[in-house]
């Protein structure tokens, strides 16, 4: 099978995936978890998002664009059993203190030599006889 048929067979499988999901959508009760998995591949974060990355990369497409569509048919099926568009969001507690912020100090002087100090008796050391001798 030449890569051009297997490239468009594979771009068809990933589109009946994604009418498959929209058809979810139209037809599974509000609700159910059908419908939340299929609302979930077009508008929800983490391994989704990336499951919606990759269908969008084998489609052309890019992935906020098979988002938006998926937003705008779950709000379409939401108006049609008589809902608000969006859900509902919990509301979230506002931040009570501000936060603090960060000041860059510089560090204190520090003299001498940096870093770590040589070691007199390296036993790994290759060359230790001559040091020993030179020092002797």
């Amino acid at each position: 099978m030449p890569i051009v048929e297997t490239q468009q067979s594979y771009r068809l499988l990933w589109a009946q995936v994604v009418l498959q999901a929209k058809a979810d959508l139209e037809n599974e009760p509000v609700g159910s978890i059908i419908f939340n998995q299929a609302a979930a591949f077009f508008v929800s974060r983490g391994e989704w998002a990336e499951s919606r990355l990759i269908v969008a990369d084998c489609l052309d497409m890019h992935p906020d664009d098979l988002k938006r569509c998926g937003e705008r048919w779950i709000a379409d099926r939401r108006l049609r059993e008589g809902l608000p568009a969006e859900p509902e969001q919990a509301a979230r507690p506002a931040a009570t203190r501000p936060l603090r912020r960060l000041v860059a100090v510089p560090a204190a002087e520090r003299t001498g030599r940096k870093g770590r100090p040589a070691a007199r008796n390296n036993p790994f050391n290759p060359f230790r006889e001559q040091a020993a001798a030179a020092a002797g």
